[in-house]
């Protein structure tokens, strides 16, 4: 069953083998076919979060 989970810039998460980094950027990516400007035919999103963790930066 869904789960809604908000997350905001700022906030620090976990993720795989115990690494925490803090949200820097959240970007959302469609995997349909770009038809007008902003209006994507796909129904299949993905979601992109850059963090910053220690010294570095991942996109997860």
């Amino acid at each position: 069953m869904p789960q809604e989970i908000i997350i905001r810039i700022g906030d620090i998460i976990e993720y795989s083998n115990g690494q925490k980094g803090l949200i820097e950027k959240i970007r959302i990516i469609s995997s349909g076919k770009l038809v007008e400007e902003y209006d994507y035919d796909g129904d299949g999103h993905d979601l992109v979060l850059t963090l910053r963790c220690n010294n570095s930066i991942t996109n997860l």
